[in-house]
Formats: C-alpha cells, structure tokens, sequence
C-alpha cells in the first residue's frame, strides 16, 4: 500500500481543488511528473497554475485483497510441466448474438502446440477449428469443469442419501 499524495492546484491564485497528480493529469491534460516538479519547486506550470501539496492519502483496501486470482505460480507451472501434446480439453468460449444474448459453447478441443506462454487447441470435430489460449486460461477452465464435477457428484450422493 503506497500512498498517495493529494496536490491542491491554484489558477492564478485561486483554489480550483485537491485531488492526486494522476486526476489532475487527467482534468488539466499536465503530465503527472510535471505536477510533481513544479509542486516540489514552487514554481508556476504556463503561466497559470501553482501547485503545493497538501498531504497523502491510502487506500483503503489492501492490494492483495482486491483481486485474488487463486492460482499460485508453483500451480501454474507444474500445470504448464503437465500439460502434453495431444491432451484433450474442454474449450469454453462466449459468442454475443444479437437475438439472443450471449451464448456459451463447449466444444472438445486437443493440444495441437506448446508454446512457453499459450497452448494452441484444435476442434476433435473440426481439425481446421483452431484456437490459442495461455496456460492460466486453459487451468481456470479445468478448474472450473473440476468444481461443477464435484457439485454433480455431491448432488448425487445427497440423492442417494435420501432414497434410503
């Protein structure tokens, strides 16, 4: 968590506002840098602008907390080790259409080609039906057809749980 430093920007002596140096960027069209140098030096940007500093900000989430993926490296290498020429997948793709939504389609897909980032998978029903997918792709899928695995297979023992 690396805070950040909130500037207070006067036009021609006047207080517009505070905000970070990345939305002042973005309302002001001033390279970030520039927000920084002229705050640290106390000098005026065309003219117009004074930039001071005012204080720091943090945020209020931890950065690792915002988006856990839930593949660790080792997985994904010894996944990578794994993964053969010839191997056979689940490929599942989203088609938009127009009348209908969104559509997702399965289709059984074999490795055709290792690359060391992507995997290149060809259609068993149509070899000329190619596509190339990276390996964190390819192991979120095979993950995901585990997980609705275990969900049918707990489904059905609490079927036949109850049939006794």
């Amino acid at each position: 968590m690396t805070p950040e430093i909130v500037f207070a920007v006067y036009d021609n002596g006047n207080l517009i506002g505070e905000h970070t140096s990345k939305e002042w960027e973005k309302l002001l069209s001033i390279p970030r840098q520039a927000i920084r140098d002229y705050a640290r030096e106390g000098r005026t940007y065309g003219k117009r602008y004074k930039f001071k500093i005012v204080g720091t900000i943090t945020p209020e989430k931890p950065e690792l907390e915002q988006k856990d993926t839930g593949i660790t490296m080792r997985e994904l290498a010894d996944f990578k080790r794994s993964v053969k020429v010839g191997d056979k997948f689940t490929y599942k793709s989203y088609r938009k259409d127009f009348v209908r939504g969104v559509r997702i389609e399965l289709e059984k897909m074999i490795v055709v080609r290792k690359f060391p980032h992507l995997v290149q998978v060809a259609s068993v029903a149509d070899p000329r039906k190619t596509a190339t997918m990276s390996y964190a792709e390819l192991y979120k899928q095979k993950e995901q057809k585990k997980e609705e695995i275990d969900s049918r297979e707990v489904i059905v023992w609490k079927k036949k749980r109850r049939s006794y």
